[in-house]
C-alpha cells in the first residue's frame, strides 16, 4: 500500500467517524430543542383549530366542526383533535381514539397560558374559543411524536450511505494528494531501508527539506543515546562494577575461544583464603575495596610478566582467573608466585592495615582438557590441593589430584549419608581435678563409626564438614548426645559436667542459642554441668560475634571455655573482654615440656594468666606422671589426657564412672 495509500486511508477512515461522531452527538445535545419543537407543534394545532372553530361559530357555522376536527387530525403522527361547548360537553372529535383527559385536567390546562400536558407519550394543548367576550367552546389537540430512536438511526444510516458513497469517490484524489505531500519522506524511507548498516553518517545529512530536517536531527540524537545506552548495558553485562575486570560470563566466553582455538593455553584460578573474615570483621564496602585492590596488584604483576595475551576477570565472590595463551608452565608457575608475594603485601584501607593471602591452581588446555567447563573443573581442583600447602600456595593439575579429589567427594557424600544414619556419635574423656584425682567431668568428642565398624579421625571429617556446611547438623547431634549423658551420669548420683567444642562455622547457625536450650531442657540437664569450649583463634578473630552469641547462654548459666590456649597468640586485653570461665592448655604444650625448654615457662604464663583472672585452667593430652606433676605443682586445676583414660564410648563411660574412685595425683601409675 505505502505510506501515501495509509495517509489516504488514515484520512478517509478520520473524515467518516468524524462525521458519524458528529451525528451520533448532535442529536443527544439536541434534545431539549426536539422537546421545545414538539410542544410547538402541539402548542401551533391547538391555536390553529380553536381559531378556525372561532371564526366558524362567528360566522354561525357551529354545524360544520365536526368536517373542520377531522381535516386537523390526519397531518401530525396519531393527531387527535376534538371540540368542547364552553361547559365541556364534547362537540365532535376525530382522529386517534385515545381518551382524553379529564374535564379538570383541560379546565387547568387552558387557564395556564401557553400550557402544554404529556399523559404517557402524547401532548396535549387546549385553547379557548371565543366568540367576542364570550367563551364558546374549547379546542383539544394532541399527538404522539414518532419515536426519537428511529428517526436518529434513519438519519444516520442514510447520511452514512451517502458520506461512504462521496469518500469512495474522492479517495483517488486524496491518495494522490498524499503521495504529492509525502514524496520526501518516501524518497526517505527507501534511502533508509537501502542504507548500508556499516554506515555510521547522520540522517540529517541526507536530506535538505526543511520540514524533515529537525525531525531527522532528533532521530540522529535518539539513536546516539541508545546506542550509548546499549553499550553502557552491555559493559555492565560483561564487566564487574567491583573491580572493573570482566566478569564471570564474559571471562568463560573468552576461555571457551582460548580453549577451541587449539593452540595451548592456562588457566590460573586464585582464591584468597579466608577472605570472608574480612567481610564479616570490616564490612562489605572496605572488602570490596580490598578486592579492587587485589584486582589491581594482579593487573600490575601481570603487565610486568612479559607474557603476551594475557586476560583476567573476576569469577567467584574472591575468585579471580587469568587465561596464559602459549606460556610456559615455568612462566606461570613464577607468575603465581609474583601474584601470592603482591597480595600478601598487605592493604590499608581506611586507615584499617589487613593482610591477605591468596592460593592458585593452574590446569592446561589442551593437555588436561579440552572444553572450558572441564579446564575450569581441573583447575579448581589443583587450587584445593594448593590451599592444604605451605609457602607457595601454588598447585598444577595432575591426575593423582584428580583421583584425590574424586576420592574426596566420595567421602563427602558418606558423610552426608552418615549424617543422615546417625554414624556420628559421642564419645567421653574424663576430666579429673589434679590436687585430689576426683573425676569432676568428661569433654565430648566425635567420631565417626563406618558402618564396617571402621573409625575416621575428627581431623579427617571436621573440615570437611565445616567446608559442606554440615558442622552446624553434626554439632546438634553431638550436643544432644553430650547433655543426655551427663543428665543420665547425674540421675545416678554422679555429679559431672561435660564440655562440648563448638566450631567458629556454628556461629552462623541462626538457631544455635536455641539448638543448646533445647539440648539442656529436653535432656534435664542443669545449664551450669554444660561448658562450651571455643577455640583461642576463633574467639579472637570476632571477638564481639562470639560475645553476643555467648552472653545469653552465659546468664543462663553455661559455662564457656577458651580451647587450645596459647595457639592463638593473642592477648591479655582481648581474652578479658571476653566472658570465658576455662582456660584448656593446648596439649602441644603439654607434651613438649619435656623436649622443649621454652614450654615450661609458656604453661607457666598460662597459668599466671588465668590465675589473675580467677579463671579454671584444664591442661590437655596429659599422657605421663611427670606432666601430671608439674601440672599440679604449677597449681593448674585440671588434667584430661591417655594418662587417665582414652575417650570412652558412653556404655563404657559409665562403667569407668561406676569403678572409678578417686586418688591423689602422685598415685597414678604411667
Amino acid at each position: 500500500m505505502g505510506l501515501a495509500g495509509r495517509v489516504a486511508m488514515i484520512a478517509v477512515a478520520a473524515a467518516f467517524f468524524a462525521a458519524l461522531a458528529q451525528w451520533v452527538i448532535t442529536p443527544f445535545l439536541a434534545q431539549g430543542e426536539i422537546r421545545n419543537q414538539r410542544q410547538i407543534a402541539v402548542d401551533s394545532g391547538a391555536n390553529l383549530l380553536a381559531d378556525i372553530a372561532r371564526l366558524h361559530a362567528e360566522a354561525g357555522h357551529w354545524d360544520e366542526i365536526p368536517a373542520l376536527v377531522d381535516a386537523l387530525s390526519v397531518g401530525m403522527p396519531d393527531g387527535q383533535s376534538a371540540v368542547f361547548d364552553a361547559q365541556w360537553k364534547l362537540i365532535a372529535q376525530d382522529g386517534a381514539r385515545d381518551s382524553l383527559p379529564s374535564p379538570e385536567a383541560m379546565d387547568e390546562l387552558v387557564s395556564t397560558p401557553n400550557g402544554i400536558l404529556v399523559i404517557g407519550e402524547r401532548y396535549y394543548a387546549a385553547r379557548q374559543i371565543r366568540v367576542g367576550d364570550q367563551t364558546a367552546g374549547y379546542a383539544v389537540y394532541s399527538f404522539i411524536p414518532r419515536p426519537f430512536v428511529n428517526t436518529w438511526l434513519g438519519v444516520v444510516g442514510l447520511n452514512a450511505i451517502v458520506l461512504s458513497l462521496v469518500l469512495l469517490a474522492i479517495a483517488p484524489l486524496i491518495y494522490r494528494l498524499a503521495r504529492l505531500a509525502l514524496r520526501p519522506v518516501t524518497v526517505l524511507e527507501r534511502g533508509i531501508r537501502g542504507r548500508d548498516p556499516k554506515d555510521k553518517s547522520k540522517l540529517a545529512d541526507s536530506s535538505d527539506d526543511r520540514l524533515l530536517k529537525p525531525l531527522l536531527t532528533s532521530i540522529d540524537e535518539v539513536h546516539e543515546r541508545s546506542e550509548a545506552a546499549m553499550r553502557r548495558a552491555l559493559t555492565m553485562a560483561y564487566t564487574d562494577p567491583v573491580t572493573r575486570l570482566p566478569n564471570r560470563l564474559r571471562f568463560l566466553s573468552r576461555l571457551e575461544a582460548a580453549v577451541a582455538a587449539g593452540q595451548g593455553a592456562h588457566l590460573v584460578v586464585c582464591d584468597l583464603d579466608r577472605f570472608r573474615q574480612v567481610n564479616v570483621t570490616y564490612g562489605p564496602r572496605v572488602a570490596d575495596i580490598a578486592l579492587a585492590g587485589v584486582a589491581e596488584r594482579l593487573r600490575a604483576v601481570l603487565s610486568q610478566s612479559g607474557l603476551s595475551g594475557g586476560f583476567m576477570g573476576r569469577i567467584g565472590a574472591d575468585q579471580f582467573g587469568i587465561i596464559l595463551p602459549g606460556s610456559s608452565r615455568e612462566a606461570i608457575d613464577a607468575l603465581m608466585t609474583a601474584c601470592s608475594r603482591a597480595i600478601a603485601e598487605g592493604f590499608t584501607i581506611e586507615g584499617q592495615a589487613m593482610r591477605l593471602a591468596a592460593s592458585f591452581g593452574a590446569a592446561h588446555a589442551p593437555g588436561d582438557a579440552t572444553s572450558a567447563a572441564d579446564i575450569l573443573k581441573l583447575a579448581e581442583v589443583a587450587l584445593k590441593e594448593a590451599k592444604k600447602q605451605t609457602e607457595p600456595r601454588t598447585a598444577f593439575f595432575d591426575q593423582r589430584l584428580l583421583d584425590k579429589a574424586r576420592a574426596q567427594s566420595r567421602l563427602e557424600d558418606e558423610l552426608r549419608d552418615g549424617l543422615d544414619r546417625g554414624e556420628f556419635v559421642a564419645v567421653f574423656q574424663p576430666k579429673v581435678k589434679l590436687e585430689t584425682g576426683e573425676l569432676v567431668g568428661a569433654e565430648a568428642l566425635a567420631r565417626w563409626r563406618r558402618p564396617d565398624g571402621a573409625i575416621v579421625s575428627p581431623g579427617v571429617f571436621i573440615p570437611i564438614a565445616e567446608e559442606l556446611g554440615l558442622i552446624a547438623k553434626l554439632g546438634k547431634q553431638v550436643m544432644r548426645d553430650a547433655c543426655f549423658a551427663a543428665a543420665g551420669w547425674n540421675r545416678k548420683g554422679i555429679v559431672s559436667s561435660v564440655a562440648v567444642n563448638v566450631s567458629p562455622h556454628q556461629f552462623d547457625d541462626p538457631d544455635f542459642v536455641s539448638s543448646v536450650y533445647k539440648a539442656l531442657d529436653d535432656s534435664g540437664l542443669p545449664p551450669n554441668l554444660l561448658e562450651l569450649e571455643i577455640t583461642e583463634s576463633a574467639a579472637v578473630a570476632d571477638g564481639d560475634r562470639v560475645a553476643r552469641t555467648m552472653w545469653p547462654l552465659r546468664n543462663r548459666g553455661v559455662r564457656l571455655a577458651i580451647d587450645d590456649f596459647g595457639t592463638g597468640h593473642s592477648n591479655f586485653a582481648a581474652i578479658t573482654r571476653l566472658p570465658f570461665d576455662v582456660f584448656k592448655i593446648d596439649q602441644q604444650f603439654i607434651r613438649a615440656l619435656s623436649t622443649d625448654p621454652h614450654a615450661p615457662a609458656i604453661v607457666e604464663m598460662i597459668l599466671a594468666m588465668a590465675e589473675a583472672l580467677g579463671q579454671e585452667t584444664v591442661a590437655e593430652g596429659v599422657e605421663t606422671k611427670e606432666q601430671a606433676d608439674f601440672l599440679l605443682r604449677r597449681a593448674c586445676t585440671i588434667g584430661q589426657g591417655y594418662y587417665y583414660s582414652p575417650p570412652l564410648p558412653a556404655e563404657e563411660f559409665d562403667a569407668f564412672v561406676r569403678s572409678y574412685r578417686p586418688r591423689p595425683a602422685d598415685r597414678f601409675a604411667a
